[in-house]
């Protein structure tokens, strides 16, 4: 049987097959909702603390909060109008407190798990492949920030304990970049919170007045190639409209697998170039200013009292 979407056959995890087949794939749309939810809760998942089951051959479920899925699901609409490869969802279920989406399993593997096999050639044709569905994105634009549908902005570079505030303006961002990359210390941010002084005179990423729509978490374990030698992006849960840059320094947020030598190393850092365009300033920043917030995480509120900036958390 061959490996689908990077997920572990029923034999690798110890199940029966019995548990895949018993889920008929031509009765989708039949299927009650407590009948598809007791097939997606038999099935076997990814891990064993994993959102996705492998409900058959042909399906997989993901589960959400139902307050998430309405952007990853808009976000999917909106790809696959464009023609970028993204695996279809065919139906939605509403269940208790949770949402689950069933979509089609795309054969193949991660590009995570093939990356250490490829060559230069192939990797520069991939990079050639996933730069166009990167500029299919970016062809969408808006002049506020967040997730397609909410609008939340769910980026893993703007989450300090306060947040930003749904459908950000460009000002919005670039207050929150400039603290935190002159962040010092708490005793230095309530000093010159009060003195009303400019934050950080370095370099900050420029800020756009529109920004693009981003997938935002293209790290190899979320990039299929099936085997026709076509790339599918899945797990669009923190998709949205955030600055250029911010795809190319989400390419990096993975840990590096042990069997990536420094060629297979160096082939990344050519196919992020190539696919997204090259920004490494900009990650810099990105993970310098992540970093501070994930060790001082409520060291901005000195700034956001004194200057009434607006926060998805509202400072106490």
């Amino acid at each position: 049987m061959p490996v689908l979407a990077g997920l572990p056959s029923p034999t690798q995890i110890g199940l029966s097959r019995n548990i895949i087949h018993s889920f008929q794939n031509d009765l989708l749309e039949c299927y009650s909702d407590a009948d598809l939810v007791r097939h997606i809760c038999e099935s076997p998942r990814l891990t064993p603390f994993s959102r996705i089951s492998r409900l058959s051959t042909k399906y997989l479920a993901k589960v959400y909060q139902p307050h998430l899925v309405e952007d990853s699901v808009r976000a999917v609409e909106i790809a696959r109008q464009l023609g970028v490869r993204v695996p279809s969802i065919k139906r939605k279920i509403e269940f208790n407190d949770r949402t689950f989406c069933i979509m089609e399993c795309i054969e193949g593997t991660t590009l995570e798990e093939a990356w250490a096999k490829l060559g230069w050639f192939a990797s520069i044709k991939l990079a050639v492949q996933l730069r166009h569905a990167i500029n299919l994105l970016r062809s969408v634009t808006s002049s506020t920030a967040g997730s397609l549908a909410t609008g939340e902005c769910r980026s893993f570079w703007l989450e300090d304990y306060y947040g930003v505030p749904a459908r950000s303006s460009p000002d919005n961002i670039t207050s929150f970049i400039k603290f935190w990359a002159g962040f010092i210390s708490i005793r230095h941010a309530i000093k010159t919170a009060a003195q009303g002084l400019v934050y950080f005179k370095g370099y900050t990423p420029p800020t756009a007045r529109t920004f693009v729509f981003t997938h935002h978490d293209l790290a190899p374990r979320n990039i299929l190639l099936d085997y026709s030698g076509q790339l599918w992006l899945v797990d669009w849960d923190y998709a949205g409209f955030y600055p250029r840059y911010f795809e190319y320094a989400s390419m990096y947020n993975f840990s590096t697998p042990q069997d990536w030598n420094l060629f297979a190393r160096m082939r990344w850092h050519l196919f992020t170039w190539i696919a997204a365009g090259r920004s490494e300033k900009e990650r810099r920043v990105l993970e310098q200013i992540r970093s501070k917030f994930t060790r001082f995480n409520v060291g901005r509120r000195f700034h956001i009292l004194a200057n009434s900036i607006p926060t998805r958390i509202p400072v106490s």
